[in-house]
């Protein structure tokens, strides 16, 4: 396999510093290339009750820097009181499929003991060209159950080269009381699906081992390669608040379902100073015509804004 891409940072998209509805946090990317030649950058931003929405940023797909318009409300409404989804919706993935678009979150549920929250998979279809988004169902398609006992979160799906679906979500293994309050624990597992709403997880092995106790491996990417898969995503600590600056890190795969970790060969860091220098993380990864682009949030989980990176090389990814 030839080395891996190396990343150039280019800077600051764009940073949420209150608003009307939203108050922080620019979260997560979902790029979404338009009809029109705009592209749309789904992110997640917060309200002034901390939880969180996605909306949108629109730039031009040859200069992200350059920001066409601004989504100032929600494309999904929070669940009802005591939907999994009733405090707060993050988009992982957008699936472009023939002539159905699902859009796969992950709903937040708060809890008023023992630990902090919960976490299930919802997924949405998307209409009018990224403008409207219509939740399939009430219930999560993916939750805590028998193979997942603690949450499920941040999917990332992909059709796979005959039918039917991939996706690559985290799963919770332990939660860690620490002495800023509980933590959870979780790393990337993997599942299909024929229809991309029922499915078949895989969750007897985790496909990113954690390298040490108390890892947090989160957001996975993945991008399919002639001869192999990138997965990218965020990893952490969780012992102390300054071992939970994110940073990026890199896996490769064969197949999508055995992976090696190349951490040391990610190819992009935190800066020295700025709006990154604490915290790189939710790397999604967007092919144009000419350059292959890296977006990701700074510090804070997103308080810091979004950014990009370009690799050196264009990649020859299979859509």
């Amino acid at each position: 396999m030839s080395s891996l891409p190396k990343w150039r940072k280019q800077g600051r998209i764009f940073t949420r510093e209150g608003g009307s509805f939203f108050k922080s946090h620019a979260m997560r990317v979902v790029p979404y290339l338009r009809k029109e030649g705009v592209l749309r950058l789904f992110i997640s931003s917060r309200c002034s009750e901390d939880m969180m929405h996605p909306t949108y940023i629109d730039v031009d797909p040859d200069n992200p820097m350059k920001v066409v318009r601004t989504g100032e409300s929600p494309m999904l409404i929070i669940g009802s009181p005591g939907l999994f989804d009733d405090s707060g919706i993050t988009l992982g993935s957008i699936v472009r499929a023939e002539s159905k678009d699902y859009a796969y979150y992950t709903g937040w549920k708060r809890r008023r003991y023992g630990v902090s929250f919960e976490l299930s998979i919802g997924v949405a279809r998307v209409h009018d060209d990224g403008d409207v988004f219509e939740k399939v169902s009430m219930g999560p398609i993916l939750a805590q159950d028998r193979h997942h006992p603690y949450l499920v979160a941040g999917p990332y799906v992909l059709p796979n080269n005959k039918t039917g679906f991939n996706m690559w979500y985290c799963s919770g293994t332990e939660w860690k009381q620490r002495d800023f309050g509980p933590e959870p624990i979780y790393t990337v597992f993997h599942g299909n699906s024929d229809d991309g709403i029922s499915w078949c997880p895989q969750p007897s092995k985790a496909v990113i081992p954690y390298s040490f106790d108390g890892e947090v491996i989160s957001a996975p990417w993945v991008v399919r390669l002639k001869n192999h898969f990138l997965m990218y995503y965020s990893c952490r600590g969780s012992s102390t608040r300054i071992e939970k600056n994110y940073s990026i890190g890199v896996a490769v795969s064969d197949n999508g379902e055995e992976w090696e970790r190349k951490d040391a060969q990610v190819g992009i860091s935190k800066s020295e100073s700025g709006w990154d220098s604490e915290m790189i993380c939710y790397p999604a990864i967007f092919n144009g015509a000419k350059k292959t682009f890296m977006f990701y949030s700074g510090n804070g989980v997103g308080r810091g804004g979004v950014g990009f990176a370009v690799a050196e090389d264009k990649l020859d990814i299979v859509e």
